[in-house]
């Protein structure tokens, strides 16, 4: 992801894609399954015992499972040419978007291929904003959420024709990310697109403020 951090390092961490190396980073295994994350401090409620979800709740939820998938996603535009750019249509949307869709075309033409995986090791949803009824259900309109991310970027590699690697080799292992997703389609859970991360500088730690 420059490139930005942790979604830099999916956007920093890989070249730079959030601002580029980042949010690149994500890519490059074979196995698109989600991987499992550690999810703290959610500024969501439960409602009482076999009560819906809380719609604050609803939206978190939702926010953190599509940061995932953003992640398998990216991993399988990166790890194979063949695959359609615009599947990534279906996590990100607007400069992210663009930005990671120009990084990925410029390293497909230079033969560099993405190995490993970028993976969430937690996650923690900072705000939600999310349209509410009086009654306190879901109503149609644009929802939003802030999360706070470490990403494990360990295992990540982006290497040219030749073998030879394009990450710095001293990059610390793991890096965090502070994405904000919207939700255009709220309360359809589907809707959820990472639009931006606030962190801007390349190898920021996970405990970093």
């Amino acid at each position: 992801m420059n490139t930005r951090n942790t979604f830099r390092s999916t956007t920093a961490l890989a070249m730079g894609i959030l601002t580029a190396t980042a949010i690149t980073a994500a890519c490059g295994t074979e196995n698109t399954d989600t991987p499992a994350i550690t999810t703290t401090a959610q500024p969501a409620l439960n409602g009482p015992e076999g009560s819906q979800k809380a719609p604050e709740q609803q939206a978190s939820e939702a926010a953190i499972a599509k940061v995932n998938e953003f992640f398998a996603v990216l991993a399988r535009v990166e790890s194979d040419p063949t695959i359609d750019i615009n599947t990534l249509d279906t996590v990100a949307s607007g400069t992210i978007l663009d930005q990671v869709k120009a990084n990925v075309t410029l390293r497909r033409s230079q033969g560099i291929v993405s190995t490993g995986a970028l993976n969430v090791v937690d996650a923690t949803v900072t705000a939600v904003d999310a349209p509410i009824g009086e009654d306190g259900t879901p109503t149609s309109g644009s929802a939003r959420a802030d999360l706070r991310v470490c990403v494990d970027g360990s295992d990540y590699q982006q290497r040219r024709p030749d073998g030879s690697s394009t990450l710095d080799p001293n990059r610390i292992p793991r890096e965090l990310g502070k994405p904000t997703l919207e939700n255009v389609n709220w309360p359809d859970a589907s809707g959820w697109r990472v639009i931006s991360d606030s962190v801007n500088k390349s190898g920021t730690a996970c405990d970093a403020p």
